[in-house]
C-alpha cells in the first residue's frame, strides 16, 4: 500500500487551535502492508452530501488499500452506538465515527477506548472528547467559519444602514455542524444593529424547510433566507414561490453546501450564494490513517477548505465544488 503524506497549509492560529487545512497528497513507499480494517460509523446515508461522502470513502478505501466496514445509523443515536459496538466486535483496527449527536455519542467513544481501538472523529465534532485520549484526530469542515462567511455575505450584500431581516433555517441543532453554523452567523451579525434574525429548525429536510418558509411568511417579512444545508434549498425555493415571493429578487437565498442542485439553482437565478462544504474527505481520512500507522504525529484537527459561490464564479467551480 502506498503511503500518502499530507502536505498541509498551516492556518495562522495553528499553535493555539491545532488545526490545519489539507492542500494535496503525495505518494511514498513506507506504509505498513498488512491488512488493516477500518470501521466507519456513518450517521446517515440520506441526502446528496452523505451519498457523496459514502461513495468517496468507499472509493478511497480501495485506492489506499484498506478493508472497510461501513454502517448507517439512519440518524438514530442508539443505533449508532450499537453500530460502533458491532464494529468493535468485528475486530476493526480503527473506527471512524460521524456522530448523530455531538454529546449523546459519548458511550460509543468510551466503548472504543475500553477496547483499545483508536477513533477518528469526522464531520460532527465530539464535544466532550479529549484529543489524544478519546480520538486521535478530527476531520471536519469549519462550520463556525461557514456561518461567519454567510453572515459576512449578508452584511456585504445588504449593507449596514437599512434594516435587514434574515430567516435562518437550521439543521438539526443537536449536531455540532448546525450549532456551529448558527453560532458563527450569529456572532458575525451581532456587530450590526440593522440585522435581525428569525431562527427556525429545518432538520436538514426540504419539506420541513418549505413549511418553515410558508409559516413564517404568513406573519413576518424577511429579506434573505440563510439555510444551513443545500438539501433544504428546493423546499425553501418552493416555499418562497408559494408565498408569492421571487427567490433572489424579493428574497435573497444563501446556503452552506454546494450540491449540483444548488449550483444549478444559482445558474437559474433562484439561489444567490453558497458557502462550500465538500463531502470529499476520503483522501484526508486515509492519509491521516497512513500517517498514524507509521507513527507520525497527527494534528488535533484537519479542516476542509471552503469557498463562496455566486453567479460570478459558479461556472468556473461547477465541477470541482459540486457533488
Amino acid at each position: 500500500m502506498k503511503k500518502r503524506t499530507l502536505v498541509l497549509l498551516m492556518i495562522g492560529a495553528l499553535t493555539t487551535t491545532g488545526s490545519a487545512t489539507l492542500v494535496n497528497a503525495e505518494t511514498s513507499e513506507d506504509a505498513p502492508k498488512e491488512t488493516f480494517k477500518v470501521g466507519f460509523a456513518e450517521n446517515t446515508y440520506t441526502g446528496d452530501w452523505r451519498a457523496c461522502e459514502v461513495a468517496d470513502i468507499e472509493e478511497k478505501a480501495k485506492e489506499y488499500g484498506y478493508e472497510l466496514v461501513m454502517t448507517n445509523a439512519d440518524l438514530d443515536i442508539e443505533k449508532q452506538i450499537g453500530d460502533v459496538e458491532d464494529l468493535i466486535a468485528q475486530d476493526c483496527d480503527l473506527i471512524v465515527i460521524v456522530p448523530v449527536d455531538a454529546e449523546a455519542i459519548a458511550p460509543a467513544f468510551e466503548a472504543c477506548k475500553e477496547a483499545g481501538i483508536p477513533v477518528i472523529d469526522m464531520d460532527t465534532e465530539y464535544t466532550s472528547g479529549v484529543f489524544g485520549e478519546d480520538f486521535i484526530t478530527t476531520i471536519r469542515s469549519d462550520q463556525y467559519e461557514q456561518g461567519k462567511a454567510a453572515g459576512k455575505w449578508v452584511v456585504d450584500t445588504y449593507g449596514t444602514e437599512d434594516s435587514v431581516t434574515v430567516l435562518e433555517i437550521t439543521g438539526t441543532m443537536g449536531q455540532s455542524d448546525a450549532q456551529n453554523r448558527h453560532n458563527g452567523f450569529a456572532d458575525y451579525v451581532a456587530d450590526y444593529d440593522n440585522v435581525e434574525v428569525i431562527t427556525q429548525s429545518g432538520d436538514w429536510s426540504a419539506t420541513t424547510a418549505q413549511n418553515v418558509v410558508q409559516n413564517v411568511a404568513q406573519t413576518s417579512e424577511f429579506d434573505v433566507v440563510y439555510s444551513h444545508g443545500g438539501d433544504m434549498i428546493p423546499g425553501i425555493i418552493l416555499g418562497l414561490k408559494q408565498a408569492g415571493l421571487k427567490p433572489t429578487e424579493d428574497v435573497g437565498v444563501i446556503t452552506v453546501d454546494s450540491p449540483f442542485q444548488v449550483l444549478d439553482s444559482i445558474k437559474d437565478g433562484e439561489t444567490t450564494a453558497a458557502i462550500t462544504c465538500t463531502p470529499r474527505g476520503g483522501d484526508t481520512l486515509f492519509s491521516c490513517i497512513d500517517s498514524y500507522r507509521t507513527g507520525e504525529e497527527l494534528e488535533e484537527t484537519y479542516l476542509v477548505p471552503m469557498n463562496t459561490i455566486t453567479s460570478d464564479n459558479v461556472d468556473e467551480v461547477y465541477d470541482s465544488e459540486g457533488y
